[in-house]
């Protein structure tokens, strides 16, 4: 069904609206294309931040995309807008996307990218047809309100292991200890890490907890070995490590002992 309005006697007795502030034109006012103006100006400025980042039609295969700013963890990134984005022709789905340096990506037809891995902001999806847009499909719902990661907002994730487990690439910054573990507990990190996986490692439980590279690297004072996994068993020993460019995993935090695989 469709949203009713108030009566015809509350819509005629309504002088302002209390959250945007826009005032509704009395009955009689004159002159009335100054009350009407007085209503325009605020209905932009209520409306003003739902312009952020628009994807628009610029007529043929060209679309603009207007000015904003979005949040990479605690870093505030502004994107200036821009304009003369030429599309490819006769394509069903367009992914229009700023990647996390602010760049806007118009040359995607499959799909947006895996957030995970490649975080962004998307813009919107789409459709070039015989020299023309014929549509645009706004996507930037959700990223109107974002809660910066280290500011409170977002906490880390962090995971108990009783029994063997593989990470995924999807778990990048969370933290993995054996808390609960009734022996030695074997976590297998993600294989082919995009550079900048990061993963935490803590041992809660007086057991054996091992991180096993498969077959990379990691690097560490107690050996640099491929396909060796590090081990630690002392209560309060933990574990950073963050996918490198070579594949491997460099080792950027450390406490307690931990060896490598003999």
């Amino acid at each position: 069904m469709a949203e009713v309005y108030p009566s015809d006697n509350e819509l005629l007795n309504m002088q302002s609206d209390s959250e945007t502030g826009v005032e509704y034109i009395p009955t009689g006012t004159a002159p009335y294309y100054l009350h009407f103006r007085k209503l325009l100006y605020r209905l932009l400025l209520a409306a003003r931040r739902a312009n952020d980042l628009r994807v628009y039609d610029e007529g043929g295969l060209d679309i603009g995309a207007k000015s904003g700013k979005f949040w990479l963890g605690t870093q505030l990134v502004n994107y200036q807008g821009s304009s003369g984005n030429t599309l490819a022709d006769d394509k069903a789905n367009i992914y229009v996307y700023l990647d996390s340096s602010g760049n806007l990506v118009a040359n995607q037809y499959s799909s947006f990218p895996d957030m995970a891995t490649t975080p962004h902001v998307r813009l919107a999806i789409v459709t070039t047809s015989g020299g023309d847009i014929t549509s645009i499909t706004d996507c930037r719902i959700g990223h109107n309100f974002v809660l910066p990661y280290g500011a409170g907002g977002i906490k880390t994730t962090i995971e108990a292991h009783t029994a063997d487990d593989t990470l995924t690439q999807a778990e990048s910054g969370s933290v993995h200890s054996n808390r609960g573990a009734a022996g030695t507990v074997t976590l297998t990190l993600p294989a082919s890490a995009p550079a900048g996986t990061k993963f935490t490692f803590a041992v809660q439980a007086a057991q054996a907890l091992r991180v096993e590279p498969g077959a990379a690297t990691i690097r560490d004072d107690s050996g640099q070995t491929a396909g060796k996994y590090k081990s630690a068993s002392a209560i309060g020993a933990c574990l950073a490590l963050v996918a490198d460019s070579n594949g491997d995993w460099a080792t950027i935090a450390k406490n307690g002992t931990w060896t490598q695989e003999a």
